[in-house]
């Protein structure tokens, strides 16, 4: 009840263009007063498909010997850290000046779940000359679950699916990422911060949260860059828990790093942020003032 009561104070406040903080069902306010509503709302994109290669495909070209370039996006100390091998390690700020790579199929891999990076990357290559450019569906996270072989350290491996709070903040307009709360109950605050977002509370009854979980994720099983971005209230995620969705076989899930108090510690930064451009603005305008 308290939910839903939360969802429709969330909905009257989005027609009435009331501040999503300023009300919910029972008078409290549904997130930190200092994060504007700007920064909350979700305006859903969708991603473009021809951008995108299949895992599978990636691994039968290298198989076969074909000419192919994996190029890791990733940090210099992720990619020494674990990759595919054969890989190369290229920032995408200097793609589009190592032209010796132009006339090769190039393939953009990260860690999977932050393609807004790759897709701007794309188009910045094909404008600079490249016409063979695509990007691994999953990155280093999905090439990992299908089986496929990466070379590194084994916790850096498992680490691949943890997602800072900027990067959710990145992607969270896109409709193919699917917001699930694990906590016990989703809090008011939790509604705000993470709009669309549903709950399935972790249970001990395996069966039961299994089960909640592929019910909410039953509309988009045919949809190949869907992600699940699980997060709690603060981002410590049981290892049964993440046991349990793998032998489910439920793909592409993600967990939000330091959970829902790192990001609205993050929010609460870019909102400071946002202020002081503003007020840059404003003193800049006001040429006359004494």
């Amino acid at each position: 009840m308290v939910i839903r009561n939360t969802a429709i104070a969330f909905f009257i406040c989005i027609i009435l263009g009331l501040p999503i903080h300023a009300v919910n069902s029972e008078g409290n306010n549904l997130a930190p007063a200092d994060i504007p509503p700007e920064l909350l709302v979700r305006k859903w994109k969708k991603r473009d498909l021809a951008n995108l290669i299949y895992p599978g495909s990636v691994l039968k070209k290298l198989t076969e010997k074909r000419e192919l370039v994996l190029v890791d996006v990733r940090d210099a100390a992720d990619f020494n850290s674990c990759r595919i091998r054969g890989s190369i390690n290229i920032p995408t700020f200097a793609l589009s000046k190592k032209t010796f790579l132009k006339s090769k199929p190039l393939v953009l891999v990260n860690e999977g779940f932050n393609y807004s990076k790759l897709e701007q990357a794309c188009q910045r290559l094909r404008d600079s000359g490249f016409h063979n450019v695509s990007i691994l569906i999953g990155g280093l996270s999905h090439w990992r679950e299908k089986g496929f072989p990466i070379e590194g350290d084994v916790f850096a491996q498992k680490s691949l699916n943890k997602i800072l709070p900027r990067d959710f903040f990145a992607e969270r307009n896109y409709k193919n990422l699917i917001l699930v709360d694990v906590s016990g109950i989703m809090s008011p605050e939790a509604f705000s911060l993470m709009p669309g977002a549903s709950s399935v509370p972790y249970r001990k009854q395996a069966k039961k949260f299994v089960g909640e979980l592929k019910k909410i994720l039953q509309p988009h099983e045919n949809d190949p860059l869907v992600s699940v971005l699980i997060f709690n209230q603060n981002g410590r995620y049981r290892e049964r828990m993440e046991g349990l969705i793998r032998k489910a076989g439920i793909k592409n899930v993600f967990y939000l790093k330091d959970g829902l108090e790192g990001y609205r510690t993050f929010l609460q930064k870019q909102a400071l942020i946002l202020r002081t451009k503003n007020t840059r603005k404003i003193v800049k305008k006001c040429v006359t003032c004494p």
